[in-house]
């Protein structure tokens, strides 16, 4: 059986993060194989959580792959702590009915933070969720990776089952029906397929701009979406872009995706991340001290997604350890992975991006012009420098044409304020983060 995982493991290495490998799967072992269910042995109840959420279905594939497919999978604490088996659920039992597995048991209203940066879609979300197919139809919810969209789409679905069991609800990805829609043409069941989508009560759909430039696809999508507008059903659409600015989207798809709510979700505020920390380490039964909470929400800049695993490494190093989770082991967990995220770039580099993205000429951003073509860009500049290196507010004015220091909090300020509405400048925002690996 140590042979059997062992492979797994092999296998496993190779599609997993080599960090988040060491951190959660190298300290797993098996324990036996009895009745087609592997036990395996873990430090703590965290780990049997963190894992069941983000790599069981990986551990599934993999066992797929070495003749298991159909074996189940049983997590058990390290006999040195208190015995407690957990088994990874097939799907999420309701009252009434079960709930599809593809609705997370994570993902709820409840369990989502609202804060600023989300409260608009929260509120657009919930009352979606509460009177589907009446005012908010389509609901096109859009932001940046990792930002909470998937949470909100899956809490919709989730909610209206939970209300409504009998109710026909789909949810998938843009790639998923995709790729069911090419199943489909292979065997001649375009009409199966048709049936299957078009007598929805709720269609959910993540990462809609990935039907972008496929002819078929986009046909099909928009006469499903008619037909399910036209009877009065529910459409939640996600995105990481506004519908306009998604190349390759036909004009008339845009057209109906804009037809009904567009909620947009920005990147969380210090307050907000805070608490989603103390949520998420409440819901299971941990405590993060203040201290920590706060440098964990300084550090990680980038997403949701990013903050919860940076967490959840630093409680699984304190579960390994033994040690307490306190400053100085989130310190030491982060170093060389997150710790130093403002210095990976410097101003130079951010110069460079930004005069790329908006094709200006070398100088431009040092210059006196007030042209808006040249003083947004040269904003965003210094807003990038601020947020993500070390270098003094005196440094960066005087990299962009000898500016006085209040002229870089001013443009700070001014972009921070103006990436709330201005879906084009959060657009550009995020297309340079993205060039400069932020």
């Amino acid at each position: 059986m140590t042979s059997f995982w062992d492979d797994c493991k092999k296998e496993l290495e190779k599609r997993i993060d080599p960090h988040n490998f060491l951190s959660y799967i190298q300290p797993v072992s098996a324990l036996e194989m009895k009745d087609g269910e592997l036990s395996l042995r873990v430090p703590s109840m965290f780990f049997a959580d963190w894992i069941e959420k983000h790599y069981l279905d990986s551990i599934r594939e993999v066992m797929g792959l070495q003749g298991r497919a159909e074996t189940k999978v049983k997590f058990v604490v390290d006999a040195q702590k208190p015995k407690v088996e957990v088994r990874a659920p097939a799907v999420v039992k309701h009252k009434k009915k079960a709930l599809p597995a593809l609705f997370k048991p994570q993902y709820s209203f409840d369990s989502f933070v609202v804060g600023k940066s989300n409260e608009f879609a929260y509120a657009s979300a919930l009352q979606c969720a509460k009177k589907p197919g009446t005012q908010y139809n389509p609901l096109y919810l859009y932001g940046g990776v990792g930002l909470g969209k998937t949470h909100l789409v899956q809490s919709i679905g989730r909610h209206i089952l939970e209300q409504n069991p009998d109710a026909k609800v789909m949810y998938l990805s843009s790639d998923q029906w995709v790729n069911q829609l090419i199943s489909r043409i292979q065997k001649g069941q375009m009409e199966e397929f048709r049936n299957t989508f078009r007598n929805l009560d709720v269609l959910l759909v993540d990462d809609i701009q990935f039907i972008a430039g496929k002819e078929r696809t986009q046909e099909e999508f928009f006469h499903t979406f008619n037909e399910l507008h036209h009877a009065g059903k529910q459409i939640v659409i996600s995105s990481d872009q506004f519908p306009k600015d998604i190349k390759k989207l036909e004009d008339r798809l845009k057209s109906r995706f804009a037809s009904g709510l567009i909620a947009d979700i920005q990147p969380a505020d210090l307050e907000t991340k805070i608490a989603i920390i103390n949520k998420k380490a409440a819901t299971n039964g941990y405590a993060i001290p203040p201290d920590v909470a706060e440098f964990l929400a300084e550090t990680i800049k980038s997403n949701i997604r990013e903050l919860e695993g940076c967490m959840a490494r630093v409680v699984a190093m304190a579960s390994l350890t033994g040690k307490p989770i306190d400053l100085a082991i989130a310190r030491e967990t982060l170093e060389g992975v997150y710790a130093n995220e403002k210095k990976n770039v410097d101003t130079p580099m951010i110069q460079r991006a930004v005069i790329d993205h908006f094709s200006l000429k070398p100088t431009d951003l040092k210059s006196k012009g007030r042209a808006r073509n040249i003083v947004i860009p040269r904003q965003l500049a210094m807003f990038l420098c601020r947020e993500y290196t070390e270098e003094s507010l005196p440094h960066i004015g005087k990299a962009f044409g000898g500016r006085d220091h209040s002229t870089v909090i001013h443009a700070h300020q001014k972009i921070k304020k103006e990436i709330e509405t201005n879906t084009r400048l959060y657009k550009d925002l995020t297309e340079i983060k993205k060039k400069l690996d932020l």
